[in-house]
């Protein structure tokens, strides 16, 4: 064979190999795969898409392009692949007018693990509690624990018990989700099941209010109500028959047995309050938020955990990324 018909024999290989399509996933490498043979997991946890937000991250896509693939399964029976992670990415490149789209085959995921998304989109801090609350409700539903809903969602019980209450609360209550960190309205439950009236009035009052705001509340009100549980047993005494009511006494040294022979309630001492340091910051993505002291990121001397208002649960955020806006002393009691 000649040189020159083996060069021949070399183009046309290349020119085969160049029709055949890439293996799928190979590597992790992302591929472009055509929209059209992409669609979204019917059990998707994510049920709101913000419109503006979608157009905002399109025309970043139309300007820079897409910086971070999606995730998807293996082709279905149907033919289309389907979105594990990244359906924001997906609706936001439909807007943004593309055909392709780069993404990462996740062999053996068919999306069938309803955890996939909510992990993903929980740790993106792309879910609202509502949505956090609908999966967990689902997920009890099905006989799962909440012990186990924590597991593997790698989040700590309390924060699915307070989600998993969201679907207990009076309607007054989640409707306020949607403006207000779910602390805030878990604390006012509490508050609910002994002053639902109360409650109502405040919520009636307030389109929106942050934790700091709830607890002023919650702490006027139980003091309020401690006084009239007070001013009850004031009463009580008052309608006794005379000879079984206190009577006035000359004063004692003893004030503790003056209490005594006179049958008066001893005053109870006041609850100290005590003060503790609230530094705020602000994350352009994710909004205000409350440093959380006294403990450190696992993930680094550079990372720092932050209760976002929004989200009302912890994460890790680079120092970088944070701009201190407020340091305050706040009454706190014990």
């Amino acid at each position: 064979m000649s040189y020159a018909q083996k060069l021949d024999d070399v183009a046309a290989l290349l020119d085969h190999l160049d029709g055949l399509e890439p293996p799928m996933g190979s590597g992790g490498a992302p591929l472009e795969i055509a929209l059209s043979l992409i669609e979204e997991d019917p059990g998707q946890p994510r049920r709101s898409f913000d419109q503006a937000a979608l157009e905002e991250l399109a025309g970043s896509i139309r300007e820079r392009g897409l910086l971070q693939p999606i995730g998807v399964s293996d082709k279905q029976k149907n033919g289309k692949h389907r979105i594990v992670f990244g359906a924001r990415r997906f609706r936001a490149a439909n807007i943004a007018g593309l055909t392709t789209i780069k993404a990462i085959i996740q062999p053996g995921q068919a999306g069938d693990d309803p955890y996939d998304q909510m992990v993903e989109n929980i740790q993106r801090a792309d879910l609202s509690a509502t949505e956090i609350a609908a999966f967990i409700e689902m997920q009890l539903k099905t006989g799962e624990k909440q012990k186990d809903i924590a597991r593997r969602l790698a989040k700590s019980k309390g924060f699915v018990a307070m989600h998993a209450s969201v679907g207990q609360m009076p309607k007054v209550l989640p409707d306020k989700l949607s403006t207000s960190p779910l602390r805030a309205v878990y604390e006012l439950y509490q508050l609910w099941k002994r002053d639902a009236a109360r409650v109502e009035k405040f919520c009636a009052r307030h389109e929106s209010f942050t934790r700091p705001q709830a607890e002023a509340f919650i702490e006027e009100a139980s003091a309020k109500s401690n006084d009239s549980d007070k001013a009850d047993l004031s009463t009580d005494w008052g309608s006794r028959p005379e000879h079984l009511a206190p009577q006035p006494v000359e004063e004692a040294s003893n004030k503790n047995a003056r209490g005594l022979h006179t049958g008066e309630i001893a005053p109870t001492a006041p609850r100290k309050s005590s003060s503790e340091v609230v530094v705020r910051v602000r994350h352009e993505q994710r909004g205000g938020g409350r440093l959380v002291l006294g403990r450190v990121s696992k993930r680094g001397s550079h990372f720092a955990l932050v209760v976002f208002d929004e989200r009302d649960d912890e994460a890790d955020v680079l120092l970088s990324e944070l701009a201190l806006i407020e340091m305050r002393m706040e009454a706190s009691l014990p």
